[in-house]
């Protein structure tokens, strides 16, 4: 299994060097967008709390969720180049196909985070060690959270026209209800009981938490584990229950 995964993430990896204006565009974007909000986020955030801690996890957690067509693509484009088949002939498991899909995935994610938080260390002065190891691991956790709803949403969708709108809509709803966008301080008040149905809310306030030397960050970490395990099962089964529908 460790050699299949190996080979599909090769071959993943492959197909996103290809084609890396949209991640190059995110990348680029996000780094400016945190420059230009660090002074809301510093005048909308709570007493006591760190407005540039707020701006780069915040950043952070909305470029990420953009990203879930690209995730998405890595499934879907299987299909459009009717290479589908040829992968579900062969000897590679279900679970190696996804979790080779999912890796490279996982890295850029987690690459787009370190570039954030490093810059937002380097301009603004944050302090990474305030979140110690409790950072990085939340960081892998919510790149894992959104390459596996990513994927489930590209086994799932069968047109790219349905995933450029259900991924865009339901990421700039997740944007808007986490606080990511917006602190929520800065918000109507019913944004706060809905905020904690969305898996970003759980990434930015991880984060927060994860400054603030662990209060609440158990229950973040539990939270996106668990959409990240529910997704991953959803991409499993339509891949197994219907592996050649379009």
């Amino acid at each position: 299994m460790l050699r299949d995964t190996a080979i599909v993430a090769r071959h993943t990896c492959v197909l996103l060097g290809r084609d890396p204006g949209t991640l190059i565009a995110y990348t680029v974007m996000s780094s400016v967008l945190m420059v230009v909000l660090h002074p809301v986020y510093e005048r909308l955030a709570a007493p006591g709390a760190s407005g540039v801690l707020s701006a780069a996890s915040g950043t952070a957690v909305m470029f990420t969720l953009l990203a879930l067509d690209v995730a998405g693509e890595q499934l879907l484009s299987e299909r459009d180049w009717h290479t589908w088949d040829r992968l579900r002939a062969s000897s590679v498991s279900r679970a190696a196909l996804l979790v080779g899909k999912a890796l490279p995935l996982v890295v850029v994610f987690l690459a787009l985070q370190a570039l954030l938080y490093g810059e937002a260390a380097w301009w603004f002065g944050l302090d990474l060690a305030g979140g110690a190891w409790r950072l990085p691991v939340l960081c892998l956790l919510w790149a894992c959270c959104v390459a596996s709803l990513g994927l489930a949403l590209g086994a799932w969708l069968r047109s790219r026209g349905r995933l450029g709108a259900v991924a865009d809509i339901g990421a700039m709803v997740m944007m808007g209800l986490s606080g990511a966008l917006v602190p929520l301080g800065g918000l109507p008040g019913w944004f706060t009981g809905l905020a904690p149905a969305t898996p970003g809310y759980w990434a930015v306030h991880g984060v927060q938490a994860a400054f603030r030397s662990g209060s609440g960050y158990g229950t973040a970490v539990a939270a996106l584990c668990a959409v990240t395990l529910a997704a991953g099962a959803l991409a499993v089964v339509r891949i197994v229950a219907f592996p050649g529908r379009r």
